[in-house]
């Protein structure tokens, strides 16, 4: 995808990170995802890149979602996995593993509590995972990406790992698939969605589960229904990528998606959209 990357590298903003639209305020995601995309630490417009993704981590070791926040997150996340190909961003990359490890969503242990929460929403509350925010809830996908992250800065044997793999797979909707949180509200299943449901795919195979345990098989089943009938190119993308890391049939999701491509290299202009459609196309 050499149009692709050569859109992100003129999209690169001049403090070397990406925003989410050409000439948008840079924000840790894209740009995280625009080193993942490149999967070249030597390119010029990489180490720019990872210079800004440094500038950005806080005396916590953590991260916000970009320089004007002050608060570390679930961007740690995002950070460490576009810094992990560099040498020199290791201590970085430990020091936000430092902080994810120390992070969790708040819990619920009362029993009565527990009950009710089972009850109304299918779900284990004493379950640990990862929020958005400290002092949030955990959910499906910071709790997915925390796991990716932990997985590639080399801490795959922690225990918080095996519970945030218990906590994704408490979360997996019944008819397959995950959406952001949980799988049922009171007396009602909330559906899956295609993001939710890639990423949380991604950490399972990260952590190498296999594809015939039922939740991810179900979760699988619903990724490749789910594309087939989908048109914008974020979901195309996201469920290309995971389809393909797990060796699953994608139909003709890069088909549909490469259609989607603009003269300009982009797909809607938009550098975190393009870096995860090269993402699929790179399987």
């Amino acid at each position: 995808m050499t149009d692709g990357a050569e859109f992100l590298v003129r999209a690169q903003n001049s403090d070397g990170g990406w925003g989410y639209r050409v000439g948008g305020m840079s924000y840790v995601q894209p740009t995280a995802a625009a080193l993942l995309a490149f999967a070249d630490p030597n390119r010029a417009a990489c180490g720019r890149a990872r210079d800004f993704l440094l500038s950005l981590q806080h005396a916590d070791g953590g991260w916000g979602i970009a320089a004007i926040d002050d608060e570390s997150g679930w961007m740690t996340a995002w950070a460490m996995l576009g810094l992990t190909a560099f040498p020199d961003a290791q201590v970085a990359v430990a020091n936000g593993a430092s902080w994810l490890l120390a992070s969790e969503g708040t819990r619920v242990t009362d029993p009565a509590a527990r009950a009710q929460a089972q009850q109304m929403f299918r779900i284990d509350s004493t379950l640990r995972g990862w929020p958005w925010q400290t002092y949030d809830a955990a959910w499906v996908h910071p709790t997915a990406l925390a796991i990716l992250a932990l997985v590639s800065a080399g801490r795959s044997d922690h225990a918080r790992i095996r519970q945030g793999v218990e906590y994704l797979l408490d979360r997996a909707v019944q008819s397959g698939g995950w959406n952001v949180g949980n799988p049922q509200m009171i007396d009602k299943p909330v559906p899956a969605t295609i993001q939710d449901t890639a990423i949380a795919l991604l950490a399972l195979r990260a952590v190498g589960r296999t594809r015939d345990e039922p939740r991810i098989a179900q979760g699988l089943e619903f990724l490749q229904r789910a594309v087939a009938a989908v048109k914008t190119p974020a979901e195309l993308a996201w469920g290309a990528y995971a389809l393909g890391e797990w060796n699953a049939q994608t139909g003709d999701a890069r088909a549909r998606l490469n259609e989607l491509q603009r003269v300009d290299g982009s797909w809607q202009m938009n550098p975190f959209i393009t870096a995860t459609a090269i993402l699929a196309n790179r399987i």
